[in-house]
């Protein structure tokens, strides 16, 4: 695999409303078909997670700072709400491509021969 691919940005993330739970539903499509991929796979999740990390928490502080000088903050509380949002999505999307990873691993071994 080359390094220069980013695997977390070739995931396909599909959206579908949950009228039950009225909540949106994700599901994802990995790039990744390997251990090796895998581990890339989260070297990279892992640094665009803490960069919004970053971005929700210096939003967090210019959503503060504008509502102490009693300034509109609309924009930027829609723009925390939207980066809050995919921060969720984000984790989902760790959390399945673990079980992903494993289902693979699983798939791997019981093709081994004993």
């Amino acid at each position: 695999m080359n390094e220069q691919t980013n695997i977390h940005s070739h995931t396909t993330v599909g959206k579908s409303w949950n009228g039950v739970r009225n909540a949106i539903d994700f599901s994802f499509t990995f790039a990744f078909r390997s251990k090796e991929q895998y581990l890339i796979f989260k070297r990279l999740w892992k640094e665009n997670y803490a960069e919004l990390s970053r971005t929700i928490r210096d939003r967090k502080q210019q959503v503060k700072s504008t509502m102490r000088k009693r300034e509109y903050a609309g924009k930027l509380q829609r723009e925390l709400h939207e980066l809050k949002a995919q921060a969720t999505m984000q984790l989902l999307m760790l959390k399945a491509a673990k079980q992903e990873a494993q289902r693979q691993y699983l798939a791997a071994k019981s093709n081994l021969p004993t």
